[in-house]
């Protein structure tokens, strides 16, 4: 009896010791989203999610749809000494020609035309203030995209240091209806002398001291031709706006 009392008690002494013990609770796992990832990482400080936007971004260059906006972007670019725009713009055959024509003033505002050369190109005339002139050739397949001027050529406003010179230089300008390099030649008074008469088929000078200044005879050809005489100051031969008046001969 008494055993099966001791046996009762030390069975009963191990099932108190089993029922008193709790159990360690388990961590539960935790899955974090994409998008919990990428906050968490951004808040630590490593790089978040990249965004990306089409096209190149707002710094990716833009070439005009036409030939003449084309050409006349070109021109800017380069009076300007854009080397960057201009390479855009042109094929090195026309950038080397470009680089031969330094400080011409920015300002190519006078579109004389734009017109079909060979039937794959398109040449586009401007004339800037100075009345420098300006020929640029554009493969028309590459109008918009980069390149597309293959030739430019400036024939600009020169100065001569001799009274004829400097008169026939004007008349020249006159007879291709090159107003801004008759402006830069001489002033606005004289130009508009000019104006509603017809230049004769061509000029001989022949000058006259005066002073300070000299009296040019630009005598038409054939005889009969209109003629006239230019009045050019001899301090400001070499230079711009030499020429101070005209009337007829």
């Amino acid at each position: 009896m008494r055993a099966r009392i001791v046996i009762a008690l030390i069975a009963c002494a191990l099932a108190v010791v089993s029922c008193g013990k709790k159990e360690a609770p388990q961590a539960t796992p935790s899955f974090a989203t994409d998008a919990n990832a990428s906050a968490s990482a951004g808040a630590n400080g490593s790089p978040g999610p990249t965004k990306t936007s089409g096209g190149g971004g707002n710094n990716a260059p833009t070439y005009p749809k036409n030939a003449k906006d084309y050409a006349h972007a070109l021109l800017v670019a380069n009076s300007k000494k854009d080397k960057t725009r201009v390479d855009q713009l042109a094929q090195q055959s026309a950038v080397l020609q470009l680089a031969t024509y330094q400080n011409l003033d920015p300002n190519w505002n006078t579109h004389v035309s734009c017109g079909p050369d060979g039937g794959s190109h398109t040449v586009c005339v401007f004339r800037n203030t100075h009345g420098d002139e300006a020929s640029v050739k554009l493969a028309n397949l590459q109008i918009g995209h980069p390149t597309a001027a293959v030739e430019a050529l400036i024939d600009r406003t020169t100065y001569p240091s001799d009274a004829a010179g400097y008169a026939s230089a004007f008349t020249n300008a006159w007879e291709k209806g090159n107003t801004d390099r008759m402006k830069r030649l001489s002033n606005s008074g004289t130009v508009d002398f000019f104006k509603g008469k017809t230049p004769a088929s061509g000029y001989t000078a022949y000058p006259t001291p005066d002073g300070t200044h000299t009296k040019v005879k630009m005598e038409g050809l054939p005889v009969g031709a209109f003629s006239f005489v230019l009045r050019i100051a001899n301090g400001s031969l070499g230079k711009a706006n030499a020429i101070t008046g005209a009337q007829n001969a």
